[in-house]
């Protein structure tokens, strides 16, 4: 039987030895130190018992025993409860980050690792990624092109990091929610530029030239059918990444297709060169993600 709770098998043993059955009311049980009447159903100790039960009580527990004891009063309490999504992480606080937080909280409690530490590391790699995707992006450059870089970025950044921290029976649903997110933003994109070639084309109508009512006429065409710059060169982006082959490869594509902007008498020129100074940031920024979280 072993040690339960001081008590050594010895006494247990003696214990079992004087239950009883239930008395009948012409039982006449007497206790044996008292003398005194006992009621029905009880279990009667002997002094031997009683004796060898107060040496046992009196017995000091041993430290070990008692890190024992707190130990499996830890692992009682702990049992049942995973690791809790903490709101004071800075992924639900920043505001660049708060609402896409909200869509990817799900992944938190799909951890491989099921520990607090883990889904703390996570809310923090979940936080960089999206604050780097958002303030990042303005740095030296906030146009289009810019953003098409963040937005692809940003998708690679999540897969990887739900391959080191999502278990792999949750990595697909994960990467779904992911890649929802980033669908969701390139469709708010696409309707916010479609709405400003709408906007475009209708100011040149009422105040424009025939010429600059046929260019926004094109331009409106090209929006609706998708083959508009910023559409062309997200598109072109996201078909060059490849996270886990030659990110300098990758690179030297997005930088191809900034350079290929139309520029004609270089008015795009400060755009283009604003847009090179933001990937040189979006590469430094690569490499120390891929140094902090390489699996």
């Amino acid at each position: 039987m072993g040690l339960i709770s001081g008590i050594t098998t010895d006494v247990a043993r003696e214990y079992s030895t004087t239950l009883i059955t239930p008395n009948t009311a012409s039982d006449n049980v007497k206790e044996s130190l008292t003398a005194k009447a006992l009621p029905a159903s009880v279990v009667v100790i002997s002094p031997e018992a009683r004796a060898r039960l107060l040496q046992a009580r009196d017995e000091p527990i041993s430290a070990e025993q008692q890190e024992k004891n707190l130990t499996a009063l830890a692992e009682l309490k702990s049992s049942g409860q995973g690791p809790s999504v903490n709101l004071g992480y800075a992924l639900f606080n920043d505001l660049n980050t708060s609402t896409d937080a909200s869509t990817l909280s799900p992944l938190l409690s799909m951890t491989a690792d099921n520990t607090q530490s883990a889904m703390d590391d996570f809310a923090a790699a979940l936080h960089q990624v999206l604050a780097e995707g958002q303030v990042g992006r303005g740095r030296y450059d906030n146009s289009d092109t810019a953003e098409a870089m963040a937005l692809t970025l940003t998708q690679s950044k999540l897969h990887k990091l739900i391959e080191k921290y999502v278990s792999g029976d949750n990595q697909k649903q994960a990467t779904g929610i992911a890649d929802q997110m980033i669908n969701v933003k390139v469709a708010i994109r696409n309707s916010a530029m479609l709405s400003g070639a709408q906007d475009t084309l209708t100011l040149a109508m009422r105040y424009g030239t025939r010429d600059m009512q046929d260019s926004a006429r094109d331009d409106l065409k090209k929006f609706e059918s998708g083959t508009a710059r910023p559409q062309v060169e997200l598109n072109g982006m996201m078909k060059a990444m490849n996270p886990d082959g030659d990110m300098n490869a990758v690179f030297s594509a997005f930088a191809a297709i900034i350079r290929a902007t139309p520029n004609p008498g270089n008015a795009a020129q400060p755009s283009i060169d604003g847009a090179l100074k933001q990937l040189d940031i979006y590469c430094q920024q690569w490499q120390a993600f891929t140094e902090k979280y390489a699996s």
